[in-house]
């Protein structure tokens, strides 16, 4: 009984919530699925053993057309590598499901933030 009210209560806080949060912009969706697969491919290198410095020079080339996507990738590649290398296959998938799925959360959340405080 007891699980059943939290369910209902958590149903119900998050339709709240829906109901008054700002609808998310296009290119803000758009941003962040980038997001997700440059932390994607950028874990899934870490996982692979592609050196720190390799992913360094992407991220130095990427800056020279954008700023933005430079410092994007030098902050995913830096996060990347606080974490271990797994040595198993299905670990390694599992970190970088993780990590895409936490930076896609990120990203949701600030978008959300922000669309919020403009509406």
């Amino acid at each position: 009984m007891l699980k059943r009210c939290l369910a209902t209560t958590a149903i119900t806080l998050t339709f709240s919530l829906v109901a008054h949060s700002a609808p998310l912009p296009s290119e803000y969706l758009e941003e962040c699925q980038r997001v997700e697969t440059s932390a994607k491919a950028i874990m899934k290198a870490r996982q692979e053993g592609v050196p720190f410095s390799t992913l360094l020079e992407m991220a130095e080339t990427a800056g020279k057309e954008s700023e933005y996507v430079g410092n994007l990738y030098k902050g995913l590649i830096g996060k990347a590598y606080d974490l271990p290398r797994e040595s198993d296959a299905e670990k390694q998938q599992k970190v970088v499901a993780e990590f895409q799925k936490s930076f896609y959360s990120l990203c949701m959340d600030t978008a959300q933030k922000t669309a919020d405080s403009r509406s």
